[in-house]
């Protein structure tokens, strides 16, 4: 399996960075323009919140930059075109222009508009605080369901394999016990033909046995006929 390029996984982490970011950057912009106090704690917390967002996205830009760096002064060895170069280095110029944007702000926040549309405005805010709020769920939910499908489509891919090696070991099992079969049958019919011998060799001896016990009492007899007659003699 090919591993996903490195730059493409932190390219989407800073997306949804990004995102976070700008919805973080909206809440500020809405806040600083209902409160009375620059000191406000909500827009402080906001504001804390944003540079810490900025920050790591800054870093992550930087880890970008120096891989997307070692790819342009070795192409050929990351397997990169000219293009894929380009929309590389769009991107994290894309993406060091909207951080510069906020940062701008930041430091100069804008002129607060007049207490006539300060209502109008604030609930403009909160409808696209709301609006933006529901977009960022819902690119979270997508990337959450994709990793999902991934895991999903790997599992099926180990699942097919388990699949395959139970088949061979379940014919590997089939053909041992054929074989074990005709080795019983084998024993089997050696035992009978064992048997059959033993008996045949158990008969033979018998009568050999037998043969030679008339022979001995022939013997006996005659050597009795003979004592017989030389006593009779003497």
């Amino acid at each position: 399996m090919i591993d996903e390029d490195p730059f493409l996984i932190v390219k989407s982490q800073v997306e949804e960075s990004l995102v976070n970011a700008s919805n973080l950057f909206e809440s500020w912009k809405r806040i600083q323009q209902t409160v009375s106090s620059p000191k406000n704690q909500e827009l402080l917390w906001t504001a804390d919140e944003l540079n810490s967002t900025i920050e790591a996205i800054e870093q992550d830009i930087e880890d970008l930059q120096e891989a997307l760096q070692a790819a342009q002064n070795n192409p050929s060895q990351f397997q990169l075109t000219a293009k894929e170069l380009n929309s590389r280095k769009k991107f994290l110029d894309n993406s060091r222009n909207t951080i510069h944007s906020i940062r701008k702000t930041l430091a100069n926040p804008p002129n607060k508009k007049s207490h006539n549309n300060a209502s109008g405005s604030y609930q403009t805010a909160r409808q696209n605080d709301n609006s933006l709020f529901i977009e960022s769920e819902q690119q979270q939910q997508m990337m959450i369901m994709q990793d999902q499908d991934q895991h999903l489509d790997a599992m099926g891919g180990t699942l097919v394999n388990l699949k395959e090696i139970a088949g061979t070991m379940n014919r590997e099992i089939d053909d041992q016990v054929i074989l074990l079969d005709d080795l019983g049958d084998q024993v089997d019919r050696s035992e009978g033909k064992l048997k059959n011998a033993m008996r045949r060799v158990t008969t033979i001896l018998k009568k050999e046995e037998e043969s030679k016990s008339g022979y001995c009492i022939c013997c006996l007899i005659i050597i009795l006929i003979v004592l017989l007659v030389l006593v009779i003699m003497m």
